[in-house]
């Protein structure tokens, strides 16, 4: 998880946000994601997904709860669900989890 954190602490570039703060929105990301996905480790493929995902979190702070505002030529309005963007990539990894057998090979039908 430190991998994430630090591309986390790049891309934000805020130095009042604590690491331990930083570090719980990665942990909340990282957690959702790999309950999604069905994994109790987050596969390294998913690793952008989180980042992504955690700097999404932190541009919501003094916003959450916000679904829609507007103001003058102001509009606003946010996904309710962070990780719903990144539902085809989740669904795509799911799909080929499920294709594939425990020794790791591809479920194939043939026919003859």
């Amino acid at each position: 998880m430190d991998d994430i954190l630090n591309r986390v602490k790049l891309r934000i570039n805020n130095v009042t946000l604590s690491d331990e703060v930083m570090s719980e929105y990665v942990k909340t990301v990282y957690d959702r994601l790999c309950l999604r996905l069905k994994e109790e480790i987050l596969p390294d493929i998913f690793y952008s997904i989180c980042v992504d995902a955690v700097v999404k979190m932190y541009n919501r702070i003094y916003y959450e709860g916000i679904s829609s505002e507007s103001g003058g030529n102001i509009s606003t309005s946010f996904v309710e669900d962070i990780l719903n963007e990144y539902n085809i990539e989740i669904e795509s990894y799911l799909s080929l989890k499920k294709n594939n057998n425990e020794d790791g090979t591809r479920k194939v039908i043939r026919f003859l």
